[in-house]
This record gives C-alpha cells, structure tokens and sequence, in this order.
C-alpha cells in the first residue's frame, strides 16, 4: 500500500512539474524575438537592423508613473513617427514587405 501511495504521489509530482515547465503560449509574444525575426525576414544589414530595432523600441508603450497605458492618439501618433523613421531605413521593397506583415500581426491577435 505504502509502494503505491508512494508511486502516486511521484507520478503527481512529476505530472506538476512538466506543466509547469511548459511555456506560456497563451500570453504575449516576446517583444525583442518579434523584432529579431521580422529584422530576418526583411534581409536588414546590420546599419539598418540596429535602426529598425531602436526604432520598434521607441514605439514600445511607456506606462506613466501611475501604471496606466497611453492612449490610442498617442500611440497612433507614435505608430506614425515610426513609420516616418522606418521609411527612410528601408529600402522601397523592405518598406513594402514591413507594411505587409503589420496586418498579419494584426490578425494573430484577434483583430
């Protein structure tokens, strides 16, 4: 009896661990792994990979010192600056590619 209560209790343990080991597929994406493969998939040099990503960090959403996230006019203005920046980056066909798969990361998210 004591073999099986025992034999329980690790295949529990066990069964805890693995889940929680698990990754998180349900939360966010991590911001820079994003950045890392759209740098890869548009073919950026290093200038321009350097750019594009301080650029993609500027237009990161900074929460105030009361914790409440900007307003949708202020990251559309922020989004446009971006683009401003980001078209004088990239070359016409990079610039094209990048615009194309913004709505692609819209839709992953459910809009």
């Amino acid at each position: 009896m004591k073999k099986q209560i025992l034999g329980l209790a690790v295949v529990l343990f066990m069964g805890s661990a693995v889940c929680m080991a698990q990754d998180n597929r349900g939360g966010r994406p991590d911001m820079s792994k994003r950045i890392e493969q759209m740098v890869t998939d548009l073919g950026l040099n290093e200038t321009q990979a350097k750019e594009f990503k301080a650029v993609m960090e500027e237009m990161r959403p900074n929460r105030g010192a009361s914790g409440e996230r900007p307003s949708r006019e202020e990251m559309e203005k922020k989004r446009n600056e971006a683009d401003a920046k980001l078209k004088k980056i990239l070359t016409d066909e990079q610039y094209k590619k990048y615009q194309s798969m913004r709505p692609q990361r819209g839709q992953r998210r459910g809009k």
